[in-house]
């Protein structure tokens, strides 16, 4: 285990006042407590600063856990602390308080009062040894190893068992459901909400009655909608964790002198728990260690992986036990047990080693209630925009206090126009309006059965820069066909068969193909690992698992039988080494023990028993590398990596076989106790095995459609590193004539030293003596395995940067390699997108910004997306939307900004000319008009083609403020411009300075009303654009419509209303009497089609222009990149040490 999961890297000593608790999965910082006590002194003043101020101090404080720590409380050592103060690693704060509890743990010496915290559902607790706070698991199962687990096999006595739930609680992952009126209060406390109560306060005292009642309706509304929805989402959550939860479970008690199966509710389950599995159809309720038997488990519910895995019982060990280490041992709590397997009479024993949100499901259901926020810069410049909003709009207070202390009036008028002037420049609706596009998108995803559990990630969909790639299940198919065999009799090749009718039936080759897998039958069909499928198949051998009558055959040995055909007509091999048994129809093999594949170790093994031999044997399958290190050298033809080199450059994936004979007093209880690194030990080569794993037909389109829009593609496989350079160059991830680079290290042995780096050039044949490259070439690729990346890390972390951005392949790769790997692509400011099957990747697809599993599953945990379509055409269709999303965030950012600087503009304009704008036509304005462009202008489809120009993500660059600015100036110039051209009207009589308070029905309110009415139209079309990332807007009917609709009622408004709607809308009605100014009105209509066109010209010819960035690159002297991959791809650092180095050529 990581030393650094043991909660801090460093030893706190002294009056630490702050300690760093790590993650115990991936070793990264958790959160970090500062420690505070009670201050008598400090509360009383928050209470007397709350009467006094109204409870504003409190009400501030709410989104500010930091400042109210400091006000209330007094730091302190973290042993002594009554509260902490914890930060978690994006910098969001919260206080929890301090518990003490008593425990009287004698088994396991934990004695006495221990302080606790609750932190996002998981309990901290001091660890004494340490002077830290960790886990209870860091407590009580950082020292056991093991053999502890497997030779305890006794249960808990009561005494035990009470303090044990004392200190864990029940075992239940419990979704709190709050009740509509505590998440009121919760929301009202939203700056949000309270900018918003601020504002409908402020147009009551200004008698906007009308509206304010509106905007109440409205909140409370939307506030309730989103209130259901957010108990909704509980209550779903909360059904889907119980759903998969059983009602009873047996385990094992202690009562006096003997041991009793109790039945007990699970809620009852504690750690250190021994409970008694079923036979078969069983939910589990826990995470448990299997301690005896096998178990055949269903995991889709956790990974999406919908084959079935066979989990065998924990080796003996003294390493300590950990979950993820352990995992091929490990049931996991919400997985369902298809089947388990027992010797003789023996039960089925798990070890409880995780309950409630501390199992493998809570940490899952955890990272949905706390999702990792994504901070996507169009977010953070959102946030700085209404800053500025917020700026203006002190500027346009200042200006209108100005104004009406020129006319004298009173301070109440002075102070509610001022403040009027805020609630228009910043639109409270701007955060609803922004998550238009992301909903639209998500139901269009959902309709392509691409389902999403993080709404937010669809907008980053949209800025993907790297596509991650699992090879099998992903860009391959799952099934693999067994091409042929290769085998090896005293250390020398055979012919490849491609037909096992040539092989002797009981050869230990054959015998291997037939035994040295992890198949049962479930429902009297064959299930596992599809390898195991297929190379089974191919023996045409038969499996069984018989009842205890047959087993007695084995010495109640055997769950399982394997025969061959008793059909088959055999054909003698000549080799002398051919095992040959005159009595084939009765010749079995009984499957002792199961060794299970693990990505760590990278093969598995059984150990057997027939009824010929006396001794018993152990065959073992797995990665010719690993194997070839197993091997005894002198069964290893000279021609290994010859053989292996040219299989797996032609892209089929091979499996190496061998076997070991047993001595002969190795009996069944040796077979149970031994440890796996004896049985996979000397053991005698007999051949590889010739797999062919198809690409999927959509996976070279997707790939050339990819690189076509500029976007990167790798590969992250645990498959061998050759076959994944040939699938690499089949899929067209490497292009043709492109070189590929092989970067390994050697072996030294004194393991402080650096290694070498040994740099090969791929080719397809036998390797040649060193050659002189161009390793300068653009178009090269490089390729390490997890073992180089290991030792490049330990020895060569530098390079790491410069290394992974010109490598395409990425071999042997582990699961937690996979993750580390997508973490150092982020820490190159790449957005990275990784698809997998969601069964060894899961880390990798919650590590990155755009996870993606393939599973038929309507949605997993596993990852932020699961895609029902079975290829990586899903990604397409996620980027195409996540760009559709984020333009149409940016283009509904955009008009509200507009909206609220265009009524801004008017307003100011009316307030200099004595008038304001009337309680209807703000609500025609603000409801009417503004609230129905925003939700229709977001129905545009994603573009049908992936273009080479990603969407603009940034509101603040210079690039998209000017023409911004330009556009609200030219709706101020506009508006300006109308009212001059009345001015100069002969007939016009503009409002007496004089006047006592504003005039709502003048020609003034009349001509900036209808102007700015246009304004709003025009800038909703302007920035519903189609071309590049949506389908045009003529696509969008309901926008088309409404459009429509709005300009036409303004064209009425301002050429000819009749008198019910002038009045309503508080306009000026002309009679048709009045020629001129009906003429007047006719020649208005200039300024909105001037405004039109000047409009269109910016979007036009100014916005997303590759000429306007490279004029402020020039303004700016900018020389370089501003993402770090592509100043590392700039850089000749690293290709200038590969090219002093040796290059070894394979031809």
């Amino acid at each position: 285990m990581d030393s650094r999961s043991n909660v801090s890297e460093y030893e706190l000593i002294g009056e630490a006042t702050s300690q760093e608790i790590f993650n115990e999965e991936n070793g990264q910082i958790a959160c970090i407590i500062f420690g505070y006590k009670k201050s008598r002194l400090r509360l009383v003043l928050y209470h007397v600063l709350n009467l006094m101020l109204g409870a504003t101090i409190y009400v501030f404080f709410h989104s500010y856990p930091r400042l109210r720590s400091a006000l209330k409380y007094k730091k302190c050592n973290i042993q002594e602390a009554d509260v902490f103060l914890v930060k978690d690693n994006h910098g969001n704060y919260t206080i929890e308080k301090v518990w003490t509890t008593n425990v009287n743990l004698l088994h396991l010496n934990i004695t006495g009062n221990i302080k606790y915290f609750f932190y996002q559902h998981t309990r901290y607790v001091w660890i004494p040894e340490k002077s830290t706070f960790g886990t209870l698991s860091q407590l009580i199962w950082s020292h056991k190893s093991c053999d502890d687990l497997v030779e305890d096999i006794e249960g808990l006595n009561e005494q035990e068992y009470s303090e044990l739930f004392n200190l864990y609680g029940p075992n239940k992952i419990e979704i709190e459901i709050k009740s509509y009126w505590k998440l009121f209060i919760e929301e009202i406390f939203n700056p949000f909400y309270i900018f918003q109560i601020f504002s409908i306060i402020l147009w009551c005292m200004d008698d906007y009655l009308i509206y304010a009642g509106c905007v109440v309706v409205l909140t409370l509304f939307s506030s309730i909608t989103a209130l259901i929805q957010t108990r909704k989402q509980s209550v779903n959550l909360r059904n889907t964790v119980e759903s998969s939860k059983c009602h009873v479970v047996t385990v094992l008690r202690k009562i006096f002198d003997s041991e009793d199966c109790l039945q007990i509710d699970p809620e009852q389950l504690v750690p250190g728990d021994l409970i008694v599995l079923p036979a078969a159809d069983y939910v589990m309720p826990c995470d448990a260690v299997l301690i005896t038997g096998q178990s055949i488990v269903n995991e889709s519910v956790l990974t999406g992986e919908s084959v079935p895995i066979t989990k065998s019982a924990l080796l003996p060990g003294s390493d300590p036990y950990n979950t993820n280490q352990h995992k091929r041992h490990t049931l996991f709590a919400g997985t369902h047990i298809l089947q388990t397997r027992y010797y003789g009479e023996e039960s089925v024993l798990a070890r409880v080693v995780g309950t409630g949100f501390d199992t493998t499901k809570g940490h899952l259901v955890k990272s949905i209630l706390f999702p990792t926020p994504v901070n996507l810069q169009f977010q953070k410049d959102a946030f700085k925009f209404v800053c500025v909003l917020f700026v203006l709009a002190f500027q346009g207070m200042s200006y209108c206090m100005y104004l009406y202390s020129l006319r004298h009036a009173s301070l109440k008028e002075m102070v509610i126009r001022s403040l009027d002037i805020v609630t228009i420049v910043v639109p409270a609706a701007l955060p609803a309006a922004m998550t238009i596009g992301t909903v639209y998108s998500q139901n269009r995803l959902k309709k392509l059965k691409i389902y999403c559990i993080s709404p937010p990630r669809i907008n980053v969909c949209g800025k993907v820069k790297l596509a991650c790639f699992d090879k099998t299940g992903t860009l391959t198919h799952d099934g693999l066909t067994m091409n042929s065999v290769i085998p090896c009799e005293n250390a020398t090749f055979l012919n490849t068969v491609s037909d096992i009718s040539q092989l002797q039936t009981t050869s230990r080759f054959v015998c291997g193909m037939a035994s040295c897998h992890s198949l049962t039958r479930i429902g009297g069909k064959l299930n596992g690992d599809p390898l195991d499928l297929n190379m089974f198949e191919f023996t045409q051998w038969q499996l069984e698992e018989p009842g205890t009558d047959e087993n007695t055959r084995f010495d109640m040995l055997a769950p399982t039988i394997v025969t061959p055909p008793k059909t088959q007509i055999h054909l003698k091999m000549a080799h002398s080494d051919s095992r040959i048994y005159s009595n084939q129809d009765s010749y079995q093999i009984g499957l002792i023990r199961e060794f299970s594949f693990s990505s760590t170790v990278q093969c598995m093994s059984v150990i057997c028993k027939d009824l010929v031999n006396p001794n018993m044997f152990a065959f073992t399958k797995g990665a010719p590398e690993k194997l070839h290190n197993l091997c005894i050298p002198e069964t290893l033809p000279s021609d290994f990596q010859i053989k292996l080199g040219y299989y797996t450059a032609q892209g089929y994936r091979v499996i190496a076989l061998a076997y070991k004979e047993l001595p002969i007093k190795f009996k069944w209880k040796d077979a149970q106790r031994a440890k796996r690194n004896m049985i996979e030990c000397d053991l005698h080569f007999l051949g590889f095995l010739i797999l062919q794993n198809p690409l999927k037909r959509e996976t070279v389109s997707v790939i050339r459609e990819l690189h076509n829009s500029n976007i990167r593609t790798v590969m992250i496989t645990g498959d061998n590193i050759m076959t994944a350079i040939a699938v690499g160059r089949d899929c067209n991830m490497v292009g043709p004539g492109a070189d590929i680079f092989i970067l390994s290290v050697t072996e030294l042995d004194n393991l402080n030293e650096a290694p070498t780096i040994v740099v090969e050039k791929a080719g397809s044949g036998n390797r040649s003596d060193v050659v002189v490259v161009d390793i300068y070439k653009t178009n090269c690729h490089f390729a390490i395995d997890g073992r180089t990346w290991t030792k490049l890390r330990l020895h060569y972390e530098s390079l790491i940067p410069s290394l992974i951005v010109r490598t395409t392949i990425f071999a042997r790769f582990q699961p937690d390699q996979k993750t580390q790997l997508v973490a150092a692509f982020q820490e190159l400011d790449y957005i990275v997108s990784m698809v997998g099957d969601g069964a060894n990747d899961c880390g990798a697809l919650k590590a990155a910004h755009v996870g993606v599993s393939l599973s038929p599953a309507e949605a997993s945990v596993a990852a932020p997306f699961t895609s029902a379509i079975p290829n990586i055409s899903c990604l397409i269709h996620l980027i195409l939307e996540g760009r559709c999303s984020l333009v149409t965030s940016f283009a509904i950012f955009k008009f509200m900004a507009l909206y609220s600087l265009i009524q801004f503009a008017s307003i100011l304009i009316l307030y200099t000319c004595h008038s304001i704008l009337g309680n209807f036509q703000f609500l025609y304005i603000d409801l009417i008009v503004t609230t129905t462009l925003a939700i229709t202008m977001g129905r545009q489809g994603p573009s049908k083609i992936l273009r080479s120009k990603r969407p603009m993500s940034s509101l603040v660059s210079a690039k998209n403020l000017l023409p911004l600015i330009l556009q609200i100036t030219g709706c101020a110039i506009f508006q300006i411009g109308a009212m001059f051209f009345l001015y100069r009207q002969k007939w016009f009589n503009p409002i007496s300075d004089d006047a006592d308070e504003e005039i709502v029905v003048s020609w003034e309110n009349t001509v900036i009303f209808t102007v700015s009415c246009f304004q709003y139209v025009v800038m909703a079309w302007h920035f519903s654009k189609g071309k590049p990332h949506r389908q045009s807007v003529f696509t969008s009917i309901w926008f088309i419509l409404n459009v429509a609709l709005l300009m036409g009622f303004s064209i009425w408004i301002m050429i000819d209303p009749c008198k019910p709607v002038a009045e309503l809308l508080e306009l000026i009605y002309v009679p048709h009497k009045a020629k001129e100014q009906r003429h007047f009105r006719y020649l208005l209509m200039l300024f909105p089609f001037a405004h039109y066109i000047w409009a269109g010209f910016i979007e036009v010819f100014l916005c997303d222009r590759v000429w306007l960035k490279k004029v402020f690159q020039c303004l700016s002297c900018k020389t370089k990149p501003k993402n770090k991959y592509k100043r590392m791809l700039q850089e000749q650092t690293f290709l200038q040490y590969l090219n002093s180095l040796q290059i070894i050529s394979y031809r």
